[in-house]
């Protein structure tokens, strides 16, 4: 949980990089759009080079100490570090722990690899600075050497030294090594204790350590090969960052001596390790140009230089840095999950952002120099489609971006094609090549990421979506062409059949008007009616493309056995049947486990914990969820155990509690006591009056079965309402007449109340589903009942009778409780007109039942009311109209049925 708000933090932090330095990387962007491609090229390839390189360097330096690793597995660490370094500034550390973690979790000693750490950079600097001292010494022969200068290369050199000594300590003096460490632990540990925390290092940290560093500086001392090579590959990856640089300055300046190129790289790579801003930001693009200035390079020249040098060495590995976090180790799990929707999140944004931008530049007026180059090759009607064609693939983007978040595939396809589109508009538009270009980057990042998009739309809908498009062009053909032709009066053209086709394709597909000028009303009204038909057509297909998929079919047979099977084996709570309930789908795990669930609008709901062995619980949750995601629905458990409430954690889930669920301990139950004594009195009091209670096994009588229905009929008229479903059975003749039942008679021989029994399967328990009486009973006639339950439980061998939830009770009681569920508790202690939730409780606390919590797993806080509305659904078993609707008929059959004229 630690490492997933870690990987948000730094995305957020990412984020506010990107904007407080936008204006930075906006210059950046047009500076690149500026130079001589074919250097610019050159320059990003010697980059790449450059980093491949960087990272060999930390392999050799591993392989040195004796750590091993691979310099593709290393690279992601390499960025990773550099994006750390930049969004969290502690002077580099934070970016050298991200290689002792990645380290540590791949099996290697994090002492060993500190060593490796300090011995790459030492490498480094010391190959750097070989390369300075040519850059300083140029200066000085050039008479521009200045004391900044001077005072920089001298922190530079004390920072070798340091690096060098602490290796050399561990080969020369390792009992001073011990004791510089144990002075480390000790303040290190003061300072816990000052927090009143646990200590974080161990007791042995300082010995172990140290003997760690010494055994690194032996191997080091032991395999001198293996530093040269490690020195070698130091010297040739700054080499290829000075070959970079010199690039960049062919490509937007021309030749400059080999003297300049070393001076400038030198002091600009200088101040980006001793500045204390991250990587240097705003001291090195300061710096680098006065060097060049100062050298004869214009002063234009030479800052856009420096800027272009810093997108490719700095900006873009930054970049690069974020993205492949989700490949380290250190952020493994869940937080690589994060991070991959945070990619996907974050391309959401950005297709957003570039629909306004579409819509802003369709409305801006465009350079004239531009558009005198497209006035010889575009004629105007196609410049002005341009505009209007751009703001509506604007408009779409806009909408797809929400789609795009819910990792829609049909709505990337959509992005693709409308991406596609917007490029070109914006060409022959007004040449707009700037826009133009982050189109073209949104849709190579799109085809980066397209595995992310992966969720299904509902089929039927794209059917039906599809069918409507055709026949609405169709329509608009017919309707347009008739138009044109018979009714070309009303426009300055006089359309033949052909061109009243084109005329209306156009305007259908393409929503502008090329040069068609209507010279009535009634001509307006009728280019206006196909561009109206032509909008709401394209509208509602891309909401039937985006719709989540749809359950409208039950489960088969073959499932609904296969589910049975499984919950017989291993269900093991009070919900285990409602399992079995035909408004239940199955989703089955490969490891044996099945998942009940209900589909309603954006959410499937399961009803308790995945039923399956132990063993598999945590890949069926994540097997739900991937199913779930793939079908564009949030995943959502109701009413678990909080057994397992770790692993739904683990899977990045938040927990809510909704109340407590009430079971009777019958190995203790008794009705002896004072505290009882209510109790007996109602037992005793129905027994003299004649009223006996009767346990009724399957299957039902036909004549009781009719009376139970008379029963649960009054019983819903009382209660005004109709059947509930998902978390309760519903009174069907099937379901009550092939399970158990208890009745209580009255003296007259009539049913006055029942409930049916149902099984925990592999729990000692039993358990109740439907509880109804009469509109006119005894008062105390459903205690009686309860209390003949419990006997005739506790006769047949269970240790325990679950009363089933007690909604919201428990909920919110404690300060430190989250919002959500002490708002639960408000509603819980002042709302009990709509819902008596505290008279439920304090019928069943009568039987001094123990009360254990239950929970909603939902997948975060913006999911919670799709979440919730789709239990409304599931448990009404339509939406709300056909639910009021279906409520209000019922209740009139019933008063029919009770009270027949």
């Amino acid at each position: 949980m630690k490492r997933r708000w870690l990987l948000w933090i730094l995305a957020i932090a990412f984020v506010w990089v990107v904007l407080s330095h936008f204006a930075e990387l906006k210059t950046l962007a047009t500076t690149l759009a500026q130079g001589k491609w074919q250097w610019v090229a050159l320059a990003l390839l010697l980059q790449i080079g450059y980093y491949v390189l960087y990272t060999a360097l930390y392999q050799a330096a591993f392989s040195t100490v004796e750590v091993r690793s691979r310099v593709w597995q290393l690279l992601p660490v390499v960025l990773g570090a550099l994006f750390i370094n930049v969004v969290a500034p502690t002077g580099g550390t934070a970016g050298n722990a991200l290689f002792l973690d990645d380290a540590t979790r791949r099996g290697e000693s994090p002492a060993r690899t500190a060593a490796g750490v300090l011995l790459a950079l030492a490498a480094d600097f010391v190959m750097f600075a070989v390369v300075l001292l040519g850059g300083l010494l140029f200066l000085l022969v050039k008479h521009d050497l200045q004391p900044y200068e001077i005072v920089a290369a001298i922190i530079l050199f004390v920072l070798i030294a340091v690096l060098g000594g602490v290796l050399l300590l561990g080969l020369w003096r390792p009992a001073l090594l011990r004791t510089l460490f144990g002075w480390l632990q000790h303040v290190v540990n003061g300072l816990a204790a000052r927090l009143k925390r646990a200590p974080f290092l161990a007791e042995t940290w300082a010995e172990s350590t140290a003997a760690e560093f010494t055994g690194a500086s032996t191997a080091i001392a032991a395999h001198p090969g293996r530093l040269l090579r490690t020195l070698g590959i130091g010297l040739l990856e700054q080499l290829c960052d000075v070959a970079s640089l010199y690039a960049l300055c062919l490509a937007f300046y021309g030749p400059v001596s080999l003297g300049v190129v070393v001076a400038a790289y030198g002091i600009g790579v200088l101040f980006w390790i001793v500045a204390i801003t991250p990587g240097g930001i705003g001291v090195v693009e300061g710096v680098m140009p006065l060097v060049f200035i100062s050298l004869d390079v214009p002063g234009a020249a030479a800052s856009v230089i420096t800027l272009a040098f810093r997108g490719l060495s700095f900006w873009l590995p930054v970049f690069l840095g974020f993205v492949l976090l989700r490949r380290i180790k250190t952020f493994g799990g869940r937080a690589r999950a994060v991070s991959h929707a945070w990619s996907v999140h974050i391309l959401a944004l950005l297709t957003g952002l570039m629909g306004v931008v579409n819509v802003i530049s369709a409305v801006t007026p465009p350079l004239m120099s531009r558009v005198a180059i497209l006035e010889q090759v575009l004629p105007l009607e196609v410049r002005r489609g341009g505009h209007l064609t751009a703001a509506l693939a604007g408009f779409a983007l806009f909408l797809l971006a929400a789609n795009l978040w819910r990792r829609k595939r049909a709505a990337w396809w959509a992005t693709l094609g409308v991406l596609a589109i917007s490029l070109f508009s914006h060409l022959f538009k007004g040449l707009d090549y700037e826009e133009a270009a982050l189109a073209g980057l949104l849709i190579v990042a799109l085809l980066i990421e397209r595995h992310a998009f992966h969720a299904r739309s509902d089929a039927p809908s794209i059917r039906h979506g599809l069918r409507v498009l055709i026949g609405a062009l169709l329509f608009t053909l017919a309707y347009g062409v008739a138009g044109f032709y018979l009714l070309d009066r009303h426009f300055s053209v006089n359309f033949s059949l052909g061109a009243a086709v084109q005329q209306t394709l156009v305007m259908f597909t393409q929503f502008y008007d090329p040069g068609l000028e209507p010279l009535t009303r009634f001509g307006r009204y009728f280019a206006d009616s196909i561009y109206l038909v032509g909008a709401v057509t394209v509208g509602y297909a891309l909401l039937m493309l985006m719709r989540p998929v749809f359950m409208r079919r039950a489960a088969t047979a073959e499932e609904r056995a296969r589910a049975k099977t499984i919950v017989e084996a291993y269900g093991c709570s009070s919900l285990a049947r409602y399992a079995l309930f035909d408004d239940k789908a199955y989703y089955f795990s490969p490891g044996g486990s099945v998942v009940p669930f209900v589909a309603k609008g954006r959410a499937a709901v399961t009803l308790g914990d995945p039923i399956g062995p132990a063993e598999d619980l945590a890949d069926t949750i994540r097997g739900f969820m991937d199913f779930c995601h793939g079908n564009d629905w949030l995943p959502a458990f109701y009413q678990t155990l909080p057994d397992h409430l770790e692993a739904y954690k683990a899977a990045g889930f938040d927990i809510l509690t909704v109340g407590q669920e009430a079971v009777v301990d019958l190995t203790t139950f008794s009705l002896e006591g004072k505290a009882n004594k209510h109790l007996r009195n109602t037992i005793n009091v129905f027994t003299k009056k004649g009223y006996r209670t009767e346990y009724i096994a399957p299957p039902v009588p036909a004549a009781i079965l009719r009376e139970l229905r008379t029963v649960s009929d009054e019983w819903l008229t009382m209660m005004h309402g109709s059947e509930k479903r998902f978390s309760l059975g519903w009174f069907d003749d099937d379901y009550i007449g092939n399970g158990p039942v208890m009745v209580v008679w009255t003296p007259e021989g009539i049913i006055s109340a029942f409930t049916n029994i149902l099984p925990e399967y592999q729990r000692n328990e039993s358990t109740i589903d439907l509880m109804r009486h009469r509109t006119e009973v005894e008062e105390g006639t459903m205690d009686f009942l309860f209390l003949a339950l419990f006997q005739w439980a506790k006769a047949q061998g269970y240790a325990g009778f679950n009363l089933g939830l007690s909604s919201l009770a428990g909920v919110g009681e404690q300060e430190n409780d989250p919002a959500i569920e002490r708002v639960l508790h408000y509603i819980y202690a002042h709302i009990n007109q709509f819902y008596n939730f505290a008279g439920l409780h304090q019928f069943k606390e009568k039987f001094h039942p123990r009360w254990e919590p239950r929970y909603l797993v939902y997948p975060g806080p913006a999911s919670l009311l799709p979440v919730a509305l789709a239990m409304v659904r599931a448990d009404s078993g339509d939406n709300f109209v056909q639910t009021y609707i279906k409520d209000w008929i019922e209740q009139r059959r019933l008063r029919r049925h009770v009270n027949p004229r």
